[in-house]
């Protein structure tokens, strides 16, 4: 008698619980009998067949190789293999005189008829996984439409079946809004932070305590404000948001500032990399001393001992006080906006119209061009250097055209970012995380230069403008004026208490004229 493996195999754990395994075994041995082989070992295999990598199969695939068996036998070919790269590997047996039996199909594999039939078996077992998968896809994307997610909820939602949404957690989702407000107080880093859930008893959805992994996965989850990114894609959730839009966008700067090559900072403070000694010129390091922050310089020979974090941002929020739009200012600004983009808009469609028929006529020249070519009038090397230079000029007009459509719109837009940072300045500051702060200080404030008590800076044009109004009249800048203003100013600890003058409705206008000519308008 010939020593055989027998090869039994389900794609799961459920099928696992059933009869298949049983079943198969049964078909297996009553086949050897009938023909007369011996199963010296069943290899049992629960793993789905789409995919390389089955242990088991692996195995017997070797040990056969090894000839410590002369064959296999398996239930059904839709059982050994639904990938043909296995397929292949299988074949290579048969190639090598090792003998591959089927219970259920009566094939002879040593006949070209009968490898044939398999071979076409195979490839409409492959093809059938492949159009499974398609439709899984289809059907999850279109859940995904829906705005159900049909995975596994993440840390802080429950599952409630196929098809339904996402529930929020009553004992775990306050231990994630514990994750971002611990992270955004800055006071953890994403370790510091891991060790401290662990002991609120935080655990993942395996069930395990969180570790540093499992913390970023959760900072970086846009699942918890409503939205359900996959594979690039982003789709609305239906299920209850856990986290404010802010304080995620929030937790998502603090993760970009502390991801420097990979490694977090140790400190991260608000003027870090900001400020320069005064007398040197060198960058001030900033330093923690008994619980509060300092910056120094760290050259030995400069006089400049330095200056506390807290006197600097005092000096800063008296200048963010005089950038401050008065009601007045506001309206009267947006009613210019409103008139301005009008404005543009009719210039717009009159230049559209322009570029339109400077189109249409390339277009007709393209096509008398290609005319001429067809009647033979000009020859084949003439008609591809003329029409070369025709689809430049099309190429040029259609940018033209789509550059109109967008450029005016986000100019304007980009005009409206620079004014939301003057409708509230110091509420807006002070509700900012330190990234946030940083960002808006770069926008609104350059050259900091410091003494031992003293806090030398600029303002960026045009709120050096609007900064100066309380002391002189707005005036039209020359097109070489320097978007940063060259007057620096000394600033001290005293509060700053100037009678803020609204501005007349023609200097609002030539501040917003300003603006547009700063932008390129």
């Amino acid at each position: 008698m010939n020593n055989v493996y027998g090869y039994i195999r389900v794609s799961d754990k459920k099928q696992e619980k059933g009869v298949s395994f049983a079943e198969q075994r049964r078909i297996l041995a009553e086949y050897a009998k009938a023909n007369n082989l011996t199963i010296i070992h069943f290899y049992k295999e629960t793993k789905t067949a789409a995919k390389r990598g089955r242990p088991f199969f692996n195995e017997m695939m070797e040990n056969l190789k090894l000839e410590k068996a002369s064959g296999v036998i398996i239930h059904k070919i839709d059982r050994s293999a639904r990938n043909l790269h296995d397929w292949a590997d299988i074949g290579d047996l048969i190639d090598n005189n090792i003998q591959v039996y089927f219970a259920h199909e009566n094939l002879n594999l040593n006949e070209r008829g009968g490898r044939l039939s398999a071979d076409i078996q195979a490839v409409m077992a492959s093809d059938y996984v492949r159009n499974l998968r398609q439709e899984i896809v289809k059907g999850m994307y279109g859940r995904l439409k829906q705005g159900m997610y049909p995975w596994g909820a993440p840390v802080g939602y429950m599952n409630n079946g196929k098809g339904k949404i996402k529930t929020i957690d009553p004992i775990k989702a306050p231990l994630v809004k514990e994750v971002f407000k611990l992270y955004l107080s800055e006071s953890y880093n994403i370790i510091t932070l891991a060790e401290e859930m662990k002991k609120r008893g935080l655990r993942n959805t395996a069930g395990n305590f969180v570790d540093k992994n499992s913390i970023i996965t959760i900072l970086k989850n846009p699942f918890y404000i409503g939205i359900m990114q996959v594979k690039g894609q982003t789709f609305t959730g239906k299920h209850e948001s856990l986290i404010s839009t802010k304080k995620f966008e929030q937790a998502q700067l603090i993760l970009k500032a502390r991801d420097r090559k990979g490694k977090g900072l140790k400190h991260f403070y608000l003027f870090r990399k900001l400020l320069k000694c005064k007398n040197c010129n060198a960058t001030l390091c900033g330093e923690r001393q008994k619980g509060r922050i300092y910056y120094r310089c760290q050259r030995r020979e400069c006089p400049n001992k330095g200056i506390r974090e807290d006197t600097v941002e005092f000096q800063v929020k008296n200048k963010l006080k005089e950038i401050a739009l008065h009601q007045s200012e506001v309206e009267d600004i947006g009613n210019i906006l409103d008139i301005e983009r009008k404005n543009f808009n009719t210039i717009k469609q009159s230049k559209l119209s322009g570029y339109k028929l400077q189109l249409h006529q390339l277009q007709n020249q393209e096509e008398k061009l290609l005319d001429a070519y067809l009647d033979n009038v000009i020859e084949k090397n003439d008609y591809q250097k003329r029409k070369k230079k025709l689809l430049i000029k099309l190429q040029g007009i259609e940018e033209c055209i789509s550059n109109i459509n967008t450029e005016t719109e986000k100019t304007f837009k980009r005009i409206e970012e620079v004014l939301e940072l003057c409708y509230e300045p110091l509420k807006l500051y002070n509700s900012s995380i330190i990234e946030e702060k940083r960002e808006y200080l770069k926008n609104v404030i350059s050259n900091f230069e410091v003494t031992a008590k003293k806090v030398y800076f600029s303002m960026c044009s045009p709120y050096d403008d609007l900064a100066k109004r309380h002391f002189l009249d707005l005036c039209a800048h020359n097109q070489d004026t320097q978007r940063t203003s060259t007057l620096q100013i000394d600033h001290t600890n005293k509060a700053l208490d100037i009678p803020r003058k609204a501005m007349k409705k023609k200097e609002v206008e030539e501040f917003v004229h300003t603006l547009m000519r700063l932008e390129g308008m």
